[in-house]
């Protein structure tokens, strides 16, 4: 079980960086970059009882917050 736990981390932890990424590119392209960027994850992993953790459901929130200082 724990096994698999780890496994269903570092698949949410792929997207994550996957997204980060991916947001960090689309504010590279800004005519005026931010001075600071935020990204926040919100990750709920859940299962039914009796199901392993991989096949459990999962969401995830995402919050962004750009900051320019000029």
């Amino acid at each position: 079980m724990i096994e698999k736990a780890e496994d269903t981390f570092e698949q949410v932890m792929r997207a994550v960086r996957s997204v980060t990424r991916g947001v960090a590119a689309q504010v590279d392209a800004f005519v005026q970059r931010p001075d600071v960027l935020v990204v926040e994850f919100g990750v709920e992993l859940s299962a039914q009882a009796g199901a392993v953790i991989t096949a459990a459901g999962a969401s995830a929130q995402l919050r962004i917050s750009l900051t320019w200082n000029k």
